[in-house]
């Protein structure tokens, strides 16, 4: 797969164009302010609360700038780690860390190969729609997979997706020549339910399933639903909260065994 190239005429996603976004410097900024700014939902923190034990190892997957690392700290939680494919994402979490004298590690790294031993961690989140930030399916599925190889038996790992079936997006995708997800107009959407578009703070790539794709998924990756809502219903959450995001689906699933 290429990576854009404006001079060579070149337009294709790939895991490492998106990585690109998320070392542009307005993208590393929106995610830096957001850790202050936002924090944690309230939804998030009261799924955390009741998924994870204080003294559980826990992975913030994508973490950006750590919004969700350094959310957990402030709860309690020592074992926390972030991860994340943008090396500017993780030079930010680290200064907030020095600044804030949390002991949080934070590396960069690709959620589709995970350096992590196998069964090394009670608990991963992968927050605000990052797991599907992965282009194509089949890598989405990798990460997927790699996330129960290095979740302990019985582990949680929590995620978020929008939902195409959604009011909103059932709207959105019903404009089929829009060209931020037209499949003919635009070079960088590949599948269904694929969104390329601008925003304030950068170009960014998402990919917007349907509840019975990500189900299909989670069974092919042998995780184990245990309930899965939209965040609507299960907080109201704040204006900060709303500004930052849209309403989205929670997913919490168990690795089996």
């Amino acid at each position: 797969m290429k990576i854009f190239d404006q001079k060579q005429g070149v337009s294709e996603i790939s895991i490492d164009t998106v990585r690109g976004y998320f070392n542009d410097p307005e993208t590393v900024l929106h995610y830096l302010k957001a850790v202050s700014n936002v924090g944690l939902w309230d939804s998030e923190e009261q799924l955390f609360k009741r998924y994870f034990a204080k003294s559980d190892a826990l992975l913030d997957l994508g973490c950006g700038a750590g919004r969700i690392a350094f959310g957990l700290w402030k709860l309690g939680y020592r074992k926390v780690q972030g991860l994340d494919l943008a090396e500017a994402m993780i030079e930010g979490a680290r200064e907030i860390a020095e600044s804030l004298q949390a002991e949080i590690q934070f590396q960069q790294g690709d959620a589709t190969r995970l350096p992590f031993e196998t069964c090394s961690l009670d608990g991963i989140v992968f927050g605000f729609n990052g797991l599907m930030q992965i282009p194509f399916r089949e890598n989405r599925r990798l990460a997927m997979v790699e996330i129960g190889r290095v979740l302990k038996p019985g582990g949680a790992f929590i995620f978020t997706t929008l939902d195409r079936d959604s009011s909103l997006y059932s709207r959105v995708f019903n404009d089929q020549n829009h060209a931020d997800h037209s499949l003919e107009l635009n070079p960088f959407v590949k599948e269904m339910g694929d969104r390329h578009f601008k925003t304030d703070h950068g170009t960014t790539f998402m990919h917007v399933p349907t509840r019975e794709e990500v189900l299909a998924d989670l069974e092919f990756a042998k995780l184990i639903v245990v309930e899965d809502r939209m965040r609507s219903k299960i907080s109201e959450e704040s204006l900060a909260t709303h500004t930052f995001s849209e309403d989205c689906r929670f997913w919490v699933v168990r690795r089996s065994g």
